[in-house]
């Protein structure tokens, strides 16, 4: 089981986060960026792990096609089996709100 509404939160957080980093990227550069462009490139891939462990969650795949990627359902499980240990609702705490 996974908690759904902290994915849900961490995602709308991460975008937020992204979007605030892609508007620093955007204006001019008065300084040397690489620190905002890696940071963004971290937070979009975390974006994707989240994506996809709430696709599955829901039944389906995030992404049919992945460049470079030939087997996409073992990416999609990799992730999956990753990132699902972040958000796994304990058992026991799931039986005491019922």
């Amino acid at each position: 089981m996974i908690a759904l509404e902290k994915l849900r939160a961490d995602i709308g957080a991460l975008a937020c986060e992204c979007r605030a980093l892609k508007s620093v990227l955007g204006e001019t550069w008065t300084r040397p960026m690489a620190d905002e462009q890696r940071r963004l490139s971290r937070l979009r891939w975390r974006a994707t792990e989240l994506c996809v462990l709430a696709a599955w969650a829901h039944g389906t795949r995030h992404a049919w096609k992945v460049r470079g990627v030939e087997d996409v359902a073992a990416w999609h499980a990799r992730i999956v089996e990753r990132v699902t240990k972040d958000y796994a609702v304990d058992a026991e705490l799931q039986g005491a709100d019922r």
